[in-house]
């Protein structure tokens, strides 16, 4: 979903033109929200020698259906819960394109060690710890409001995903749902009959590499959208 608008000289302008007139069109694509992977876990707080362990493996792919480049840098994932880190500057997401954002301890060689492919991965802090957290792996109605969000504070696009009712379930763990060729819109991907639950050799998914924090037990297709035209 796409919010966030205000009125100039009597004409209502989207706010995503002020930082490009093409920013509303990138799409929360593809969810790694409950990998098989460890997922990590916060300090005990009643242990003082607890140091936990920081996710890795979640992620979110987005995609730019327009056919400009879009300048994504000062961005942010937030959630009910807080919300991450900016994406570094210069981060550029060309026409027809995809990138993949990570939690800041895994970098971007590690994730591609892991599922391969050329396309740009940007890590981003708080991601596993205060802010956004972790994806709930149980999400409702009310848990798991995932949104993205410019520098300003607009939200550019929004996906309050289930498990249950319309959307795929959770079940097998380590896949990733991901939205069809002719669903990429910021409007559609609020349903859940449209999205779809990753499985290997359908629309380019794959099963991950066993590497690192990366157990090659998950499935899903960052980077590669389905378009449609393969």
């Amino acid at each position: 979903m796409r919010v966030g608008f205000c009125e100039m000289a009597g004409l209502m302008v989207c706010l995503a033109c002020v930082s490009g007139e093409v920013s509303a069109q990138v799409v929360i694509s593809e969810i790694m929200y409950n990998p098989n992977s460890n997922e990590g876990w916060p300090p005990d707080p009643n242990d003082p020698d607890s140091k936990g362990e920081p996710n890795k493996v979640e992620w979110v792919e987005l995609y730019n259906t327009g056919d400009e480049p879009i300048d994504i840098s000062g961005w942010a994932l937030a959630d009910e819960d807080g919300q991450t880190g900016a994406i570094k500057d210069g981060a550029i997401i060309g026409p027809g394109e995809a990138v993949v954002l990570v939690p800041i301890h895994t970098s971007p060689a590690a994730f591609h060690a892991a599922w391969g492919g050329t396309f740009a991965v940007y890590p981003v802090a708080h991601w596993g710890d205060e802010g956004l957290y972790n994806l709930a792996n149980g999400p409702s109605p009310d848990n798991e409001i995932l949104r993205l969000i410019d520098l300003d504070g607009v939200s550019v696009d929004e996906v309050n995903y289930d498990d249950e009712g319309d959307w795929p379930s959770d079940r097998p763990d380590g896949g990733s749902i991901y939205l069809p060729a002719d669903m990429l819109d910021t409007e559609l991907n609020d349903q859940g009959f449209n999205w779809r639950l990753s499985n290997q050799g359908t629309d380019g998914a794959k099963k991950n590499r066993p590497t690192g924090a990366f157990k090659g037990v998950d499935i899903g297709s960052p980077g590669r959208v389905p378009t449609g035209k393969e």
